[in-house]
């Protein structure tokens, strides 16, 4: 699932024959002498400041520059948790693990506080909840019946409360995938940082991360509530019940093919708010660009990434969930197990989302990074930034070097 040799759109902004070759070329990083290694071409660079690909080498094929699948002579530059070059899926889960390896304290350590923070606010919204609903166990069919009001008002009120607890929890998300995000950006290089500098770089980011967030929700649920609404009309109006059904079922599908369209399309938004500073509907028309051409291929990995961080967050919690179907069965409806149950589910939850967010928002900056390698070049911006640190110069902050010159290309 890679693009074709017709994914480069550009080079990027201010690119030189100076600065390192394309991939798959020798640079100042190889040996020249190494196998494989070819003298540079002669002749001057096309028009665009491009130089000319190097030569393939005696009775081969030469590799396919970024895209193709074969071997190339020169090493490839990696100065930080990813090869600087367009990454396969491979490089993008490695490069994931990598970077929690390499900065623990700033990534599972944040993870684990923001996690905890937000189910500690989850579970004091929801607690108060559990008695009432633990009591309509209590309430006889004829009571019930007599006053509807005694179930209605505490389902309304512990509905009404997980639905609060889910924003905290989606705010919190949103403001941690950004921290990580930018400690990323910084991780490509192989540079650390620590909590604190991770809040300094997205503190300012918070609330262009929160509108898309918001804006993501509302799309997707409008996407289902216009079918239900329609569909509810069409009932009441006298539909026959077998057409009502076939429209539900028509419309329920096109609204799930057009959330996962959007969703995948709006990927790389996020990304793009932390690491190019721009605000959410710019970033919204970026990842829009981004995605265009390697659909399939981007919706693939964040399918397979979902699939991976399910299995192990439900892996994670199993044993907590256990956990509360021992003891008294008689007493399970109890306010004291609904109290023990919530409390054993929100440590396992705890557990599974430190696990799981870094390298969930790893992959998804990696691949915004690979998207940005294969439509713009800009393995090349970063091939000439770590060639220009390995000489000794201070280099540029990977905060500037992130951001494209024009946010509209």
């Amino acid at each position: 699932m890679t693009d074709g040799p017709g994914d480069r759109e550009q080079p990027p902004p201010g690119w030189s024959p100076q600065q390192p070759p394309a991939y798959g070329a020798p640079g100042p990083w190889a040996d020249p002498n190494a196998p494989g290694s070819y003298p540079p071409p002669g002749g001057h660079p096309p028009p665009g400041g491009y130089p000319p690909p190097p030569p393939p080498p005696p009775g081969g094929h030469y590799g396919g520059g970024y895209h193709g699948g074969g071997h190339y002579g020169a090493p490839v530059l990696k100065p930080g948790i990813i090869p600087l070059r367009p990454l396969q899926m491979g490089d993008m889960y490695n490069g994931a693990v990598s970077f929690i390896r390499a900065n623990p304290k700033a990534t599972l350590g944040l993870s684990a506080l923001v996690v905890t923070v937000a189910e500690i606010i989850t579970l004091a919204i929801q607690l108060p909840m559990f008695g009432a609903v633990a009591d309509i166990a209590l309430i006889t069919p004829e009571a019930a019946e007599a006053d509807p009001d005694a179930i209605l008002g505490p389902v309304f009120a512990f509905l009404g409360s997980a639905l609060l607890g889910g924003v905290v929890t989606a705010v919190a998300m949103v403001v941690l995938t950004g921290m990580l995000t930018g400690i990323i950006g910084r991780s490509v290089f192989g540079e650390q940082i620590s909590i604190g500098q991770a809040w300094d770089i997205v503190k300012g980011r918070i609330l262009p991360l929160v509108g898309l967030a918001l804006l993501q929700a509302l799309i997707v649920f409008g996407v289902f509530l216009v079918p239900v609404f329609l569909v509810a009309l069409l009932g009441a109006a006298g539909l026959p019940t077998g057409a009502v059904v076939l429209l539900a079922l028509v419309l329920f599908t096109g609204g799930v093919c057009l959330a996962v369209f959007l969703y995948t399309k709006l990927s790389l938004a996020g990304p793009a708010i932390v690491l190019e500073g721009i605000g959410v509907g710019t970033a919204m028309s970026r990842s829009f660009r981004l995605v265009k051409g390697d659909f399939w291929r981007v919706f693939g990995i964040l399918l397979l990434t979902a699939v991976v961080v399910g299995l192990v967050a439900a892996a994670v919690s199993a044993p907590f969930s256990l956990l509360t179907s021992f003891g008294d069965p008689a007493a399970t409806l109890s306010t004291e197990q609904f109290y023990v149950g919530a409390v054993l589910a929100g440590v396992g939850a705890i557990i599974a989302g430190t696990i799981t967010n870094p390298f969930s928002a790893g992959v998804t900056t990696l691949l915004y990074a690979d998207r940005r390698m294969r439509a713009e070049a800009f393995d090349l911006v970063l091939q000439t930034e770590a060639v220009e640190r390995q000489q000794g110069a201070p280099g540029t902050a990977p905060e500037n070097l992130w951001r494209p010159r024009n946010p509209w290309s």
